[in-house]
């Protein structure tokens, strides 16, 4: 073992190290571009601290590529404009090495497996997807199982490419109906790999605390210049569809567009979202936070999609977007913000119409 590392272990100075760090995560609070609100800052602690507690599974509890398993996202972390429909689940990987992932297709409207550099821990190295697969490209057997081999060299069959710098594989499952569907509880296993993992390496303990808080400072920033970005792109209230590179370096989904925009509305005002859908999968809209945190769907209706939205005889929909119900059935909730993020996803679709936006008076939404 290092003698330093072996010195920071004994006298307490690795975790007063790690302590150091994390304190820089803290610099994003206070970014003016962001233009935040006490209540922002109020949410901004709490979402660091999400991204922390996503950074300790991820970096001190994560098995090794060697014995790797999959997670579910901790409770309540959000990052990224997260669809609210979506149970995300990774695994970390070593690229070197192949991979079998077993499972049964289930009931989940949409699911889909990608292969991904997204250690926002080192964001100056973020490549984004290498392979892809959604369920309309799985081979199944007669009971609806799927067996995928994730590998740099193709394979026959289900097969998942990875890229020399993958670092993780990410299952996207997106209900259409909560309640009715069930979600895919795949298992990974490393090709070759037997016996347990080994125990806690002492060597290694004080760089997975230092890799935690990195995540933590590296995601916060990323996404708060993402944010920032979208100024640049549409003016608030109206939306801007990135072009798929820098989608899929983001670690988007390919079969998924997102149009992307920032709103704000003052306590009287509504904003009104209009758009045809076309032949898709799935679409829905979405709000969040400043952030890009998607709010929370469990307390109120802060996201619709196509099996919930109330549709115009010619297909077409109108969302509500207020601080209060106006009695509108699509209405999507503020849940107490005045500003943040939002976004409109298409699914599998064949085209990728720019949905409209417009602020009105709440008192002029029956006319409008």
């Amino acid at each position: 073992m290092d003698p330093a590392n072996a010195e920071k272990l004994m006298d307490g100075s690795a975790w007063r190290e790690f302590c150091d760090l994390l304190a820089k995560a803290g610099d994003v609070l206070v970014r003016e571009d962001l233009e935040t609100t006490p209540f922002d800052r109020a949410e901004g602690l709490r979402y660091l601290s999400r991204l922390l507690r996503a950074g300790l599974v991820s970096f001190v509890e994560g098995t090794g590529p060697a014995h790797p398993v999959f997670r579910a996202l901790p409770d309540m972390v959000k990052m990224g404009l997260d669809n609210p429909d979506n149970y995300y689940l990774s695994a970390s990987i070593d690229p070197r090495r192949d991979y079998r992932i077993r499972g049964h297709r289930g009931t989940i409207h949409y699911l889909s497996f990608a292969a991904q550099n997204q250690n926002f821990a080192a964001r100056d190295r973020i490549t984004g997807g290498a392979g892809h697969l959604n369920d309309s490209e799985l081979t199944l057997d007669a009971d609806g199982r799927f067996e995928i081999v994730a590998s740099q060299r193709e394979h026959p069959g289900n097969w998942l490419r990875l890229a020399p710098d993958t670092k993780q594989i990410l299952v996207r499952q997106t209900f259409l109906h909560r309640a009715a569907e069930r979600p895919v509880e795949p298992s990974i296993e490393c090709v070759g790999t037997a016996g347990p993992p080994a125990p806690l390496d002492p060597a290694r303990a004080p760089g997975q605390l230092l890799g935690a808080a990195m995540y933590a400072i590296g995601c916060a920033q990323w996404f708060a210049d993402w944010v920032v970005s979208f100024r640049d792109q549409a003016p608030v209230n109206a939306f801007h569809l990135p072009g798929e590179g820098a989608h899929r370096t983001l670690g988007g989904d390919p079969n998924v567009r997102l149009w992307l925009g920032t709103w704000r509305l003052a306590p009287d005002e509504a904003l009104i979202v209009e758009a045809t859908p076309p032949r898709c999968r799935y679409w829905n809209f979405q709000l969040g936070n400043v952030w890009a945190e998607s709010l929370d769907h469990r307390l109120q209706r802060v996201h619709i999609n196509s099996g919930q939205a109330v549709c115009q005889s010619d297909g077409s929909f109108e969302l509500v977007v207020a601080h209060e119900d106006p009695g509108h059935p699509n209405w999507i909730s503020t849940a107490g913000h005045e500003h943040g993020t939002m976004g409109l996803r298409w699914v599998l679709a064949d085209e990728y119409p720019q949905p409209t936006a417009r602020v009105v008076k709440r008192s002029d939404l029956r006319s409008a």
